[in-house]
């Protein structure tokens, strides 16, 4: 009998292009825009398993999901196999198709208390997490790992052997240590070695900004998918960019994006308050690849309602129509010499701190 694949299982194309759950941004609206521009799966922005234990309200209300998502992944990281455990029980019976450990994660405070990149030191644990996902759940699993702590302790074939022994359906593997910052490249003979090491599918991570990113990384590693992290960000249409479904876009195309996702922005949380801050940072980013933003951004930056930044953008796509001009320029993320030179998720990441939605890591979180 052949065996069918995670991704069959899943309903999801056999190499697919994946939303990386994203703190402070994977919430249904964006994961809603990324999935009509062509991500065969998109998960919710990672969980703690802490929090899920002490049934955290906030918690609880990241992990909604859209009618309108056909398949939906989450994302859970925690102290110990224990409390993987004891969240996948809960997750089992909650509307996902699909459960990944984050054993990847670099912020610090996710690491301080264990949990994230923290695991990779300790690959009996992280057999140890995996087979309790893997009792607690007869979903299809996974785990995100990094290919080491740093490089004087590289043991990615070491933790990716243990995942599989363990019970995991497929992985996902970062081409960096956890010690690495994002200008380094991604190491990817090392990734291609870690692909020949297991016979699960793996999903390659890192550096993803565009069609040409996708090629390179796949040729290179033979990975059987692409998950795409900041690339995503203000650029939803990199999706179907790598799936050579489309390589430009449209005056027309990003306004009635960017219009929909603040139309569901507005649904989801209100036309004014910490929706409407929230995003903010997608204005920002949505308006790179134009001409003369800065005015545009400068407005985006202090809009107070959701309305109001609707007006701003539909001035501006009006401006940029009587100039002519009716597409974007590029937005790759890299020089001539291919250097990497716009980085839109760092400071959400190292500089702020930014990890799991909710800090209740190494105490109870507020109920």
């Amino acid at each position: 009998m052949t065996k069918v694949s995670p991704f069959q299982r899943l309903g999801i194309s056999e190499n697919p292009v994946v939303l990386a759950p994203l703190a402070g941004v994977s919430d249904h609206p964006f994961r809603r825009i990324c999935s009509r521009h062509g991500a065969d799966l998109t998960y919710v922005e990672m969980i703690s398993a802490t929090a899920m234990i002490y049934e955290s309200r906030r918690t609880y209300r990241m992990l909604k999901r859209h009618e309108s998502e056909s398949v939906l992944g989450v994302q859970i990281t925690g102290r110990s196999a224990e409390d993987v455990g004891k969240a996948a029980e809960i997750l089992h019976d909650m509307p996902f198709d699909t459960i990944d450990i984050n054993m990847g994660c670099p912020v610090k405070k996710v690491v301080k208390t264990g949990c994230g990149s923290a695991i990779l030191k300790e690959p009996d644990r992280v057999y140890d997490t995996v087979k309790a996902l893997r009792n607690a759940t007869d979903k299809v699993i996974s785990a995100k790992i990094r290919i080491g702590w740093d490089h004087s302790s590289i043991n990615g074939i070491e933790i990716a052997r243990a995942i599989e022994e363990a019970g995991a359906d497929f992985m996902t593997v970062h081409g960096r240590t956890r010690n690495d910052d994002y200008s380094k490249p991604v190491d990817l003979e090392y990734m291609a070695q870690l692909k020949t090491a297991v016979s699960i599918p793996l999903i390659g991570n890192g550096n993803l900004f565009s069609a040409f990113d996708g090629d390179y990384m796949t040729k290179a590693t033979k990975v059987d998918g692409l998950m795409v992290s900041r690339g995503a960000l203000g650029n939803p249409w990199i999706f179907n960019d790598i799936k050579k479904v489309q390589n430009t876009v449209s005056l027309e195309d990003w306004l009635d994006t960017v219009s929909d996702h603040l139309k569901w922005q507005q649904e989801e949380y209100g036309d004014v308050g910490a929706g409407a801050v929230c995003m903010r940072k997608h204005l920002l980013w949505y308006a790179k690849g134009w001409p003369g933003v800065k005015a545009l951004r400068e407005k985006m930056n202090v809009a107070e309602s959701l309305q109001s930044a609707l007006a701003m953008v539909q001035e501006f796509a009006e401006q940029l129509a009587s100039q002519g001009i009716t597409h974007r320029f590029d937005v790759t993320n890299s020089d001539a010499e291919g250097r990497f030179v716009w980085d839109p998720k760092y400071d959400m990441d190292r500089k702020l701190d930014r990890g799991v939605g909710d800090d209740g890591l190494s105490t109870p979180p507020q109920l």
